[in-house]
């Protein structure tokens, strides 16, 4: 869930499906996840949209960004988990994020 967002009720609802095979967030919420990610909107601009993971880190150190349940499967999921074709479809999904975003 990203917190401090500048539309809506302030908050942005949406789960990944690992058994679906993408890794692009699903808006809405995923009956008994294996991990909840909760992050504010700048860790999350920096996570998905300009890809600065100095922000990220700081966020996870300052509680910004919070892990609930399986941390190692998160890690896996954004890190080295993925496969080519998951860095390819993240990178695209991170593309089409950039174009609709004034961050860059």
């Amino acid at each position: 869930m990203v917190t401090g967002t500048p539309f809506g009720d302030g908050r942005f609802r949406a789960y990944i499906d690992t058994e679906a095979g993408g890794p692009l967030p699903v808006p809405g919420d995923l009956e008994d996840p294996d991990a909840t990610v909760v992050l504010d909107y700048p860790a999350a601009l920096a996570a998905f949209v300009t890809d600065d993971p100095d922000v990220v880190a700081h966020g996870f150190l300052t509680g910004a960004l919070r892990v609930d349940g399986d941390l190692a499967l998160v890690l896996i999921l954004f890190g080295e988990g993925m496969s080519e074709e998951q860095i390819a479809f993240a990178q695209h999904a991170q593309a089409r994020l950039q174009a609709i975003t004034d961050l860059k």
